[in-house]
């Protein structure tokens, strides 16, 4: 059944880039000599401020074993993952227990609460989206005579089928946010056709069941395999039904596995579909993103360099091994019986280095895009680079505003770092290209580097150089412990009528047991929903407490919570530590 599930899913998605295949050949295969250039002109404004990084595309689907014990720690915790998408699929679900709760469902719901366990505990508290699609059993490799949910009208099953599974998660007393199916765009995953009358049967059926069940939780959807550029009428449709028939999910997921999908592109058309439909902005997921044939390093970095700038609030790497096998969707390697990492694990590694504030940048200039932020409190500027059409040849990154952080180039210089993240599928280390102090001239350091293969990835670190006081300001965005020894650091993504707030709890010198962040509304202010915390009111002032898994941290430890709203976002928190 795996193999078969494996061979189905592999063929389904990769039909999804079928007219665009000779294409990518060709630019891959040219992406030598032909591909290379002089010289491409890269910047970082590090006097610039674009908010908090919270690492969007540090997640996965699938990718973690059965029981949860496998990739190990070490495999896990440096990316830290802030996203991951499951549903069991191993055992065929629903479908196999002949449509009730039988032993084949509940392997599933102990696996997916085994995953969520683990990664709560050895990842950054990451959102995990169950997929119902994939525990009911509709995985692409179901049996040909599936009864699929509200067939002939007849949503009774499915309703059931929600209200089982959904308890059987909740009673876990773990946040899960609920994916109701995935790529119904796609025959072999739905063959009635997506936005058909049956689909919105099916849609609007588990909308309902999952708010009488899990009140509280999140909806996340529809997971189209094809984005709003694509096919923009075929969201049309969606979103306009789900507003008239008040099924609004409340995060929005897509897919961003065409040709280089850019995720600035894709959010922004999302966004701009939502207005269309008269819906309020809200997260946007990538909750599968990175296509089978540009599985690379400088890809990678690429997509994770683009996802940083981009309107999404989490994104996850898709999975073209599926699904049980524990490599992080592809980023580990197995040789000899153990797992041991790539270039593409590295460039997700380094990425998770680029705390702090993000930073203005170039953005994109020809195929390769740059990001970067910086951070006060590990004293680092951190910038990721990455190509996504296997460029070759001489780069330049000009760091300026270096001289606007005093604590970064006190005394006139800093010291940069290099790394180069070629494209191997067996890779132990980035290999340093670069490692010297550089004078600060006019605010301004430039670096080079050169792409010597096609698909490297580089990061490069600018710390202090030698001589310059260790000890960085107080964070603007930080306010004041005023109550206990903890700090509370918020950071908003808003728009006209909404926001959604990352709140980032700090402890200070001592551990911390438990704490609890108060936060004021402007007047007509209301929060709607919450992820990480427990949530004491809806407007004025709302006080947002630890949940079991995060209320102990160690002395300058950290967690983060989030929360979603209406009308203005509050731009201060105050933490008080148990």
């Amino acid at each position: 059944m795996q193999q078969r599930t494996e061979l189905a899913r592999f063929v389904t998605r990769a039909s999804i880039a079928l007219g665009m295949i000779l294409a990518v050949i060709v630019a891959l295969t040219t992406a030598g000599p032909s591909q290379a250039a002089t010289n491409e002109a890269l910047s970082v404004d590090l006097a610039s401020n674009r908010g908090t990084s919270t690492l969007v595309g540090e997640g996965v689907l699938y990718g973690i074993n059965q029981d949860a014990t496998l990739p190990a720690d070490q495999h896990i915790q440096p990316l830290k993952l802030n996203a991951f998408r499951g549903g069991g699929w191993f055992s065929g679900g629903w479908i196999k227990d002949n449509y009730r709760y039988g032993s084949a469902t509940q392997a599933d719901i102990t696996s997916i609460i085994a995953q969520a366990r683990r990664l709560n505990q050895v990842g950054n508290h990451p959102q995990y989206q169950v997929l119902l699609s994939d525990l009911y059993g509709l995985n692409g490799g179901q049996p040909s005579n599936t009864v699929y949910p509200c067939d002939n009208g007849n949503c009774s099953n499915w309703a059931t089928f929600i209200d089982t599974t959904v308890a059987a998660l909740q009673a876990s007393g773990l946040p899960f946010a609920y994916d109701i199916d995935n790529e119904p765009d796609i025959s072999v995953f739905w063959k009635a056709g997506v936005n058909s009358a049956q689909y919105f049967q099916m849609w609007d059926t588990a909308y309902r069941e999952l708010r009488k069940v899990a009140p509280g939780a999140q909806i996340v959807g529809p997971s189209f395999a094809y984005t709003p550029l694509a096919r923009p009428s075929q969201w049309s449709t969606f979103l306009d039904h789900v507003k008239a028939a008040g099924t609004v999910p409340d995060w929005i997921t897509n897919h961003d596995e065409g040709d280089v999908d850019d995720p600035v592109a894709v959010s922004q058309a999302l966004n701009s579909r939502l207005a269309a439909a008269g819906i309020p902005a809200r997260p946007l997921s990538a909750n599968e993103y990175q296509p089978a044939d540009r599985q690379t390093a400088g890809v990678t970095a690429w997509y994770l360099a683009r996802f940083a700038q981009s309107g999404y609030t989490n994104a996850m790497r898709g999975n073209w091994v599926c699904c049980m096998t524990p490599n992080l969707t592809g980023i580990l390697t197995q040789v000899n019986g153990a797992w041991t990492t790539s270039g593409n694990w590295w460039a997700m590694r380094s990425y998770a280095d680029m705390t702090g504030t993000l930073v203005n940048t170039s953005g994109q200039v020809g195929s390769t895009a740059i990001s970067a932020s910086i951070d006060s409190t590990n004293q680092r500027a951190v910038a990721i680079i990455g190509d996504s059409n296997g460029y070759t040849g001489t780069a330049t990154v000009t760091f300026n505003g270096v001289s606007a952080n005093s604590w970064l180039a006190g005394n006139g210089s800093v010291n940069v770092t290099v790394k180069r993240i070629p494209e191997q599928a067996t890779l132990t280390a980035p290999q340093v290209v670069l490692n010297q102090t550089m004078t600060v001239s006019g605010g301004v350091v430039t670096v080079p580097l050169t792409f010597q293969a096609s698909h490297d990835a580089f990061a490069v670190y600018v710390t202090p150089g030698s001589g310059t006081s260790p000890t960085p300001p107080t964070s603007p965005s930080a306010s004041p412990p005023v109550q206990g020894a903890c700090t509370a650091t918020v950071s908003t993504n808003a728009w006209t009528g909404g926001f959604v707030t990352t709140v980032r709890v700090t402890a200070g010198s001592s551990p911390v047991n438990g704490w609890s962040v108060a936060v004021t509304l402007p007047s007509g202010s209301a929060v709607t929903s919450s992820w990480n915390t427990q949530a004491a009111g809806s407007a004025g002032t709302v006080r947002f407490g630890n949940v079991s898994y995060n209320g102990q941290l160690a002395a300058g430890g950290s967690t983060e919570f989030g929360f979603q709203g209406t009308g203005t976002a509050p731009s201060t928190a105050i933490c008080t530590a148990s």
